[in-house]
């Protein structure tokens, strides 16, 4: 968390981009410090504002099942975009890493209303982290220490619609949008605790309604860790597929059946659990978010999914906010 926070703050100034970030402390433990006690914000800043927002327990336990999860994903990020000042948002997470050259493009200030921004995700290994107050020799690691790159590996349609395949491969971790398209959209479908596939959910809301998907070259990085919802094993034959795709290009994808089929196959003969399995939490299953998505295709359902609530906007937050520290000459 603290490497991304950092990090991103030291390139915002040195593009010297004028922004903010927001951090949601959403259902914080009550014996230990809160986030912005935690992570401590030293040295000046000119371009770049912190604002924590707390969404207190009150508001988690509100919510079924949520004793099984400490929170819920979407009505956090929800909370935070719904209070967003600037023009453009980007809704991404605490394990993340901006590249110097994504950063040099957000700076360019060419950004477009009608356009859904997206990019693949490059796995990076945990060492990185060693770099949090070097921020050249972080980008360096994160460069030296790649482990899996996330393509868009399903070219074509979606699934038996007209629909394009749209590049949603880890979308939650990088969906850039104009304000005004996540308030017409309601943000983020407030489906379940976990949230899996709402990402996907909005990147096909988003293309509905008129904001199509361009994709970023500018690399993007994420610190690895176990995905609560995929077993060990399968994320490992996956990674496999994704290396001679990166290797090999689009030959390699006659294959990608076969590699899904054994993924899931190895993951039934593993016997091994996913983190929401161990914890009986429910998901979203593929037909289940796949039917959303048609039936917001074919009118049957309304786009913006939430209603005007969305984002927890009739509850109170406290908020402590740090703004820019030095003034500008």
């Amino acid at each position: 968390m603290s490497t991304s926070l950092y990090s991103t703050i030291e390139l915002l100034e040195r593009y010297e981009l004028e922004s903010e970030i927001i951090m949601v402390d959403y259902n914080p433990p009550a014996d230990k410090p809160l986030l912005k006690d935690i992570l401590q914000l030293n040295g000046s800043r000119k371009f770049v504002s912190v604002r924590f927002i707390e969404v207190p327990n009150s508001v988690h336990s509100s919510y079924p099942q949520s004793d099984k999860m400490p929170m819920n994903n979407m009505v956090a990020r929800n909370a935070g975009i719904r209070r967003a000042r600037g023009e453009f948002i980007l809704s991404t997470g605490v394990d993340v890493v901006f590249s110097a050259d994504m950063i040099a493009f957000f700076a360019q200030r060419t950004l477009e209303r009608n356009i859904s921004y997206r990019t693949s995700r490059i796995d990076v290994s945990r060492c990185v982290s060693a770099y949090v107050q070097d921020v050249d020799k972080l980008m360096e690691s994160c460069r030296n220490n790649i482990i899996d790159i996330h393509f868009n590996t399903n070219p074509g349609t979606f699934e038996d619609t007209d629909l394009p395949a749209l590049h949603t491969n880890n979308c939650g971790d990088f969906q850039l949008l104009h304000r005004d398209v996540w308030t017409e959209l309601c943000g983020y479908p407030e489906i379940d605790l976990i949230g899996t596939h709402a990402d996907t959910i909005l990147s096909y809301m988003a293309w509905l309604y008129g904001a199509k998907e361009k994709v970023l070259k500018e690399p993007f990085y994420h610190i690895d860790h176990p995905a609560r919802w995929l077993k060990p094993v399968y994320t490992h034959v996956l990674r496999n597929f994704r290396a001679l795709y990166a290797q090999l290009g689009e030959e390699v994808m006659a294959l990608k059946d076969e590699y899904y089929a054994l993924a899931k196959k190895a993951s039934e003969m593993s016997g091994e659990q996913s983190e929401i399995e161990t914890k009986g939490i429910g998901i979203l299953s593929k037909d289940e978010y796949t039917n959303i998505i048609k039936e917001m295709a074919n009118g049957a359902r309304e786009l913006n999914y939430n209603t005007q609530e969305w984002g927890l906007e009739n509850i109170f937050l406290v908020e402590y906010s740090y703004g820019i520290t030095d003034e500008r000459a």
